[in-house]
């Protein structure tokens, strides 16, 4: 009950974020928020902007009195006093007590057996067996497990009292004393001593003698010592339990406080002011031509400061807006009424969005490694040439496989114009990422194969090289050839990288996003797919019918330049319903009963309809993917069950609904899934027609995609009549093709059946014929029989 709840929340937030425009607005905002904070502005002055070694431009002086922190100095100072800062243990002062409480508790418990046979003269002393039976307990109480032989030997002496004053004693002895976990860790204290805190009462106090206190196994071994004295009189067996038990009870009582430590350690810190010195109004701070050494660069940075508030506060403001309308602007102008973002349109947003957060994640990695190599270095384009190996290209080579080229181009102007601004606004960024990125999806959009995302790398490479060689160019008035090669390495890894990465988050991107590439579609066009074969095998006259489906959706797509190989899947999958009541499918009948003989109308109907219903369950279940559950779901779209409509109302039944009739839809929404449905019903009519001439196929066909189109299945879908004329007549030539006409070979048969019936007929074909005859219906009805299946 619990878990059907949870899913039906999961269900109704996922339901939410995927129909709700708003939630759009809040992902923009999200964006641009989170965008600006990671990547705001580190400098906002860039004419302070210098490192060691860097010539000035011009002459900087203080503007006013501020003070320079000698952040060395004061870390070196901070450490001092860490080191000074004695290490807090906590003393257990209750552990004794409860140890001992737990002695007298554990021997009262058998002691008790013996008292009641004292005070009762006339019952003997219980057995051991009575006494054993309290074996449990006593361990229970005492907290550690006993042996039964170290139980009789209690046994034997009655569990006196000596016995638990003798034990309390020498745990008395060990742990007023001291035992503390690792004796190592505390003597590396012993120069400066240990604060040993009191838990409860909270007294401290400091030792510096260190040593007296008793490690674990130093502990366990002045047991024995501290024993010898007060067992001698015992018996040898008694004594050594009495040794090993005190061992095995004894525990640390003194504790490293590590928290309280680190509290006293950050305190002391806190209190050591930073060590400063004074610069004054009007101090030089660096000349015109003068090399910046360490200590000039420490002030110009102090100086930056001084400024730093006002400028990241508008800096950031921009850097916000910028990104802002960005994106937006690119939102309402391109993506928003894009026609392969219309169905699922959050899904795709999503998905963007996340590329896009990723991506620039990647962007903000680099600039963080560049900086930490070398902080003090000046961020100009040879000091940041790192960029070229971040992966951004995959991006765009990602975006292109699941929603196109054109989307692709439209994402890569927003991710190369932020990625620029997270790199200080560099145009030679831009112009690299947005060349490198387009060109990439280009390389990719026509093949997708996994083959050819390396083979796409290395040209991507190759280019990259050269697109770093011009920047190089560009941007540097004296180029350096060490500079040069680093970028131009650092370019060919980059392409290379994002290859590598569009391989890998492409599996990843197709699941969590349920989304279907070319490659996916290759394996499952594969014929020897565990559906499609259960199909040939249980329902072969269906997998026929959707070979033949699948080679003119193949062909139609074609010729109207849609995707073939998609159109192609969907007509091998769009009836794997029929698996669940295959029988009830004409095409299937091998024995020439038909199981709706004995059916109403309306029932028939249902069945025929739950095939599509069954077959979504089998693709979702087989996780074929949505674009071909969609084919599955639309490839009879609204269309009427004319044959047992008709007959439902000549039954005489005046409360016949034409909706109950229909197919649930949806309506085809691509192209592809439209050619699907063309094909699926012309594919069963043809089948249908008593000698399938060309003539007779083109006319059968023409009319057939009329009664489609008029009936409206196909408004939704984005088919011209241009599309139809060119669909038609590759239907034509295939369809021609199959069911040609066949040269008739006279034998003894054929003129025993011309001299009965004074014709002779292609022997090829007559039984199939003389089945497709049996029917009374006029030839328009059985043929829409026919393509129903029946």
């Amino acid at each position: 009950m619990k878990k059907n709840k949870n899913e039906n929340s999961i269900k109704q937030v996922k339901e939410f974020l995927l129909k709700t425009p708003s939630v759009l607005w809040l992902l923009l905002i999200f964006i641009t928020l989170t965008f600006t904070v990671t990547h705001y502005p580190k400098q906002s002055k860039t004419t302070y902007s210098y490192g060691i070694g860097d010539v000035a431009k011009r002459d900087i002086k203080a503007p006013k009195n501020f003070f320079v922190e000698d952040k060395e100095a004061t870390h070196l100072k901070k450490e001092e006093i860490k080191e000074s800062v004695k290490i807090v243990y906590d003393f257990d002062a209750n552990l004794l007590k409860k140890i001992s409480s737990n002695i007298d508790q554990a021997m009262e418990i058998p002691r008790e057996l013996f008292k009641k046979a004292g005070d009762q003269s006339l019952e003997p002393d219980p057995t051991f067996a009575i006494i054993l039976d309290t074996k449990p307990a006593f361990e229970e109480k005492l907290g550690i497990e006993v042996s039964k032989g170290a139980y009789s030997i209690f046994y034997k002496y009655q569990f006196t009292p000596d016995i638990s004053i003798k034990m309390n004693t020498i745990m008395e002895k060990i742990l007023t004393n001291g035992v503390v976990a690792n004796k190592d860790l505390l003597l590396k204290e012993e120069n400066k001593g240990i604060i040993l805190r009191t838990i409860g009462s909270r007294e401290e106090r400091t030792v510096n003698n260190l040593k007296a206190f008793y490690g674990p196994d130093q502990a366990k071994t002045m047991v024995r010592i501290e024993g010898q004295p007060l067992l001698k009189e015992m018996n040898y067996t008694l004594s050594n339990l009495i040794v090993d038990l005190c061992q095995r009870l004894l525990q640390p009582n003194i504790t490293l406080n590590k928290n309280e430590t680190e509290k006293r350690i950050q305190q002391a810190k806190d209190q050591i002011k930073p060590i400063l010195y004074q610069i004054i109004a009007g101090e030089m701070i660096l000349r015109e031509g003068e090399r910046v050494d360490k200590v000039q660069l420490v002030k110009l940075l102090a100086l930056q400061e001084q400024v730093e508030e006002k400028d990241i506060l508008i800096s950031s403001t921009g850097f916000a807006l910028i990104t802002f309308f960005s994106i937006l602007v690119v939102y309402l102008l391109f993506l928003k009424d894009h026609k392969k973002l219309r169905t699922d349109h959050n899904k795709h947003i999503f998905f963007l969005a996340l590329g896009l957060a990723l991506y620039l994640t990647f962007a903000k990695i680099s600039t963080y490694i560049a900086q930490s190599a070398n902080p003090e270095m000046a961020w100009d384009i040879s000091s940041i040439s790192f960029y070229m190996i971040i992966p951004i290209p995959a991006a765009a080579m990602v975006t292109c496989l699941f929603l196109g080229f054109d989307i692709a181009v439209f994402f890569t102007i927003i991710l190369s114009l932020l990625t620029s601004l997270a790199f200080s606004g560099s145009f030679e960024v831009f112009v690299f990422f947005f060349l490198s990125s387009i060109t990439a999806a280009y390389w990719i959009k026509e093949k997708q194969e996994r083959g050819n995302f390396i083979i796409a790398g290395f040209k991507l490479a190759a280019f990259n090289v050269v697109l770093a060689l011009s920047l190089g160019f560009y941007s540097i008035s004296q180029p350096d050839v060490i500079i040069l090669a680093k970028e131009m390495t650092l370019a060919f890894c980059g392409g290379l990288f994002a290859a590598t990465f569009t391989i890998g988050f492409t599996p990843l991107i197709e699941i969590v996003f349920n989304y279907t590439t070319d490659s996916k579609l290759l394996e499952f066009s594969n014929l020897d797919r565990p559906l499609i074969k259960k199909l040939m095998i249980e329902a072969p006259g269906t997998y026929n019918h959707s070979i033949i489906v699948a080679t003119l959706a193949e062909a139609a797509a074609s010729a109207i330049d849609a995707g073939t190989l998609k159109a192609k899947v969907m007509g091998y999958y769009h009836d794997i319903g029929k698996l669940d009541k295959t029988l009830y499918f004409i095409e299937n009948q091998a024995d020439g009963k038909n199981r709706h003989d004995k059916l109403s109308p309306s029932m028939s109907a249902l069945v025929l309809i739950q095939h599509v219903k069954k077959g979504v369950e089998l693709a979702k279940k087989y996780k074929l993917g949505d674009e071909i559950i969609e084919g599955i779901n639309q490839h009879h779209g609204t269309s009427l069950i004319k044959y047992f409509y008709q007959k439902s109302l000549k039954s005489g039944n005046d409360t016949v609904k034409e909706e109950d009739f229909r197919y649930p839809g949806p309506k085809p929404q691509t192209r592809e899934a439209g050619i699907v449905m063309l094909a699926d019903v012309v594919e069963a009519a043809v089948r249908a027609l008593e000698r399938p001439t060309p003539a007779r196929i083109q006319g059968r066909v023409k009319e057939l995609i009329n009664d489609i189109f008029a009936d409206g299945q196909l408004e939704e879908c984005e088919l011209t009549l241009k599309d139809l004329h060119q669909i038609a007549k590759s239907f034509n030539n295939i369809l021609t093709s199959i069911y040609h006409s066949r040269i008739e070979y006279p034998d003894k048969s054929q003129e025993k059946k011309k001299e009965k019936n004074g014709t002779i007929r292609d022997t090829d074909r007559q039984s199939a014929k003389k089945e497709n005859t049996n029917s009374q219906n006029p030839q328009k009805d059985k043929t829409d029989l026919k393509r129903l299946g029946l």
